[in-house]
């Protein structure tokens, strides 16, 4: 079982951090269990090097040095890749697998799982799609970035968790953040059990990525899971006035779900190009003075 991952990359792209991809393969299987650009699995999005700490997943030297303590049995054999899919070569890649030896697993263990989603833009008339899992297990963890596309407050849309096929959600939320656990917007934090490492505040371009850990209140399921959330916030008219606080917008959403379940797990949807995963058009970016 492994116990705890440890990386840090010198890489000469900017937002390398989402054009590295990150794979997990339990035992053999044809179909990666983790997969994620690097940076959004320990869990801050964009392409950005920002520090932070909590229990499951601690980020440090100036967001550099990832380390990820979510526990991964598995019975045979544990393949992990990372993918440089930038123009540009890696310059260093260092890495510790930290794994323990057991007498046995039980026959009904469950094996770690971390799936991407984005849309750039969020599709109008539906809930962002957090989760689509098939399969008996608990769910553990969100990680959540979002690109601004207009100025305001976007996180007014509400959290729906439907457990094994259910017309309506067991759970149903009250609120972006108040999902993530805070309350009255965001702002920069971290701890233990959620926080909103990165947070530029509430304009056009500024970026957001948050994470709530279910650690102590894991969402249960035998044989399936769907987790959404809708994208609603403050919308304006042309002269930039205030039409409505609860109007569904069309920011960049791209998150990671984290979940055990056991195998085999439903394939996940082709990953983004990984240019496509970045707001920022770094490559025709001009700077100035």
């Amino acid at each position: 079982s492994i116990c705890h991952i440890w990386f840090t990359i010198a890489h000469p792209s900017p937002g390398y951090p989402r054009l590295l991809t990150l794979r997990m393969y339990w035992d053999g299987e044809e179909h990666p269990s983790v997969e994620c650009p690097i940076g959004d699995f320990f869990v801050i999005g964009h392409g950005v090097d920002q520090p932070f700490w909590s229990i499951p997943i601690t980020v440090t030297s100036d967001g550099r040095a990832r380390n990820c303590y979510w526990p991964m049995p598995f019975r045979k054999s544990a393949r992990i890749t990372v993918t440089n899919e930038a123009e540009r070569q890696c310059d260093a890649l260092f890495w510790y697998i930290d794994w323990r030896k057991h007498e046995e697993l039980h026959a009904d263990t469950a094996y770690f799982h971390a799936a991407y989603r984005q849309e750039f833009p969020a599709a109008m008339g539906r809930n962002y799609l957090l989760a689509d899992i098939e399969g008996r297990g608990h769910y553990v963890g969100t990680a959540y970035s979002v690109y601004h596309s207009s100025h305001g407050w976007f996180g007014e849309g509400d959290d729906f968790f439907f457990i094994d096929g259910e017309e309506e959600p067991s759970l149903r939320g009250t609120g972006t953040e108040d999902y993530f656990c805070d309350a009255w917007g965001f702002r920069r934090q971290d701890g233990p059990f959620y926080g909103t490492p990165l947070f530029e505040g509430y304009e056009a371009m500024n970026r957001t990525s948050a994470y709530r850990w279910h650690l102590t209140d894991p969402v249960l399921f035998e044989k399936s899971l769907r987790v959404e959330i809708e994208h609603k916030g403050a919308a304006f008219d042309d002269a930039g006035q205030v039409i409505s606080g609860f109007m569904e917008r069309s920011d960049n959403f791209s998150s990671v779900a984290y979940w055990y379940q056991t195998e085999p797990h439903k394939p996940f949807p082709a990953l983004p190009p990984a240019y496509d995963r970045l707001s920022i058009d770094y490559a025709n970016m001009v700077e100035a003075e």
